[in-house]
């Protein structure tokens, strides 16, 4: 009666897939909710002085038109030289003819 049961496909394959997956995602959802846990627990341990260091950085202010005079300053654009990249060697395989063959 066991081998029977063993050699259906379900209970060969299909059933370890189901209880990897049902486990997997019950060992995931462990693992996240101790994450949570730790990353809350080292906010609540920290100082306002820790606190208001981290949010108050002073912003760097980023200008669109001020990036672009600099990326153009770094360029040379009267000095370049236009090259060309070689290409990779392809074999080209051509096809065989037809083999004539008389019955």
């Amino acid at each position: 009666m066991s081998s029977r049961r063993f050699s259906n496909p379900f209970f060969r394959f299909g059933l370890p897939m189901l209880g990897l997956v049902v486990a997997g995602s019950l060992g995931l959802r462990e693992f996240m909710s101790l994450r949570v846990t730790m990353r809350d627990e080292k906010a609540r341990s920290m100082t306002d002085q820790e606190v208001q260091k981290l949010s108050n950085k002073p912003k760097q202010q980023f200008n669109i038109e001020g990036e672009l005079r600099r990326l153009q300053a770094e360029m040379d654009i009267d000095k370049w030289e236009q090259t060309r990249v070689p290409r990779p060697e392809y074999k080209v395989v051509e096809p065989k003819p037809p083999s004539s063959s008389s019955s």
